[in-house]
């Protein structure tokens, strides 16, 4: 069985740069069979999926009914507020409550300690694989502008497997400075991730159609076009599906501009803001793992699509030039 991040590379090789099944092969040292195998599948196995194992004396039958609901369970707990995840008691209550199991409570108790002790220890998301997806929002905040209080606009943008930030100031929202912020998001984190998060930004969005659905921008599906990523939108009134980005907004207000930055010009505060995100980059761990934030994203620069070799003629005037015409 391969690993996770394996079967990420897999489906990236494919779907983004192209190669055919037996390129892939090849190129990772696995059998074309292998290829073929994981191709067909539209989910990753989950650790929990790889992992069946179940060290010990065999579980009787009516226990291993009920394994992959506990996996499940534990699993969703992971993305939850820790005070308000399973414990043991109240998941053998709901498995007599929900699934009718006859088993014994301490049985479940046991099985639980060991389905977490595992989670712990290797766990990764599965949303989360490592050059996978990229969340995005916009955040306010004042700074002092050449002696005067002025309102900037934070371009905020995390990668959402190893939580590197990337933070830009711009004077507006508009769709120049939306542009620009990927063109220089992608050079700095060194890559594009194969996806994208998106509240329903006028920026990004023309119209919502029906569901996930939406009619894109012009300018921003040619930016999508160039970079090579999906953009994929939140539910209507749904942006807290974003999550982690909109915590970024913020965590950046409030750590990277109290007290007000005292700055002469948005290049200089740019140039603030950068070193903040690569200065926190080295002091946060990455969850469920012992390894920082820059040390994860080191790993994660190895999945993203590479950065257009040419040399970038500043996308955004390029993109308004043809959609303009």
């Amino acid at each position: 069985m391969i690993k996770m991040a394996q079967f990420h590379h897999i489906k990236f090789l494919y779907e983004v740069e192209g190669l055919s099944q037996r390129q892939i092969a090849q190129k990772l040292g696995i059998s074309r069979n292998t290829v073929s195998k994981y191709l067909k599948q539209n989910e990753a196995p989950t650790t929990i999926h790889r992992q069946k194992n179940y060290h010990g004396k065999e579980y009787s039958d009516e226990t291993k009914r009920v394994l992959p609901i506990i996996d499940q369970w534990l699993e969703g707990d992971l993305k939850r507020w820790g005070k308000q995840r399973h414990t043991a008691a109240r998941i053998y209550r709901r498995l007599v409550d929900e699934y009718n199991f006859k088993g014994s409570e301490s049985n479940i108790r046991k099985v639980v300690a060991k389905r977490k002790k595992k989670l712990q220890e290797v766990f990764i998301p599965l949303d989360f694989q490592l050059g996978h997806q990229f969340q995005f929002d916009w955040g306010e905040a004042d700074i002092i502008l050449q002696g005067r209080t002025q309102r900037i606009y934070l371009f905020c943008m995390q990668l959402s497997a190893s939580r590197m930030r990337f933070v830009r100031a711009y004077l507006h929202e508009k769709q120049e400075a939306f542009l620009d912020g990927f063109v220089h998001a992608f050079e700095f984190f060194g890559g594009v991730p194969t996806e994208g998060v998106f509240d329903n930004l006028k920026t990004a969005v023309v119209k919502i159609l029906q569901g996930r659905d939406r009619l894109e921008q012009d300018a921003f599906l040619a930016l999508q076009a160039h970079y090579l990523f999906k953009a994929e939108f939140c539910n209507i009134r749904s942006g807290n599906e974003k999550g982690r980005v909109e915590g970024t907004v913020g965590y950046v207000r409030r750590n990277a501009s109290v007290p007000l930055p005292d700055v002469q010009s948005l290049e200089e505060l740019n140039a603030y803001l950068l070193d903040w995100c690569l200065r926190e980059a080295e002091e946060k761990t990455v969850p469920f793992t012992k390894e920082t934030v820059a040390q994860m994203w080191a790993k994660e620069k190895e999945y993203l699509h590479p950065y257009p070799s040419s040399l970038v003629l500043r996308v955004v005037v390029s993109i308004r030039n043809v959609c303009d015409h």
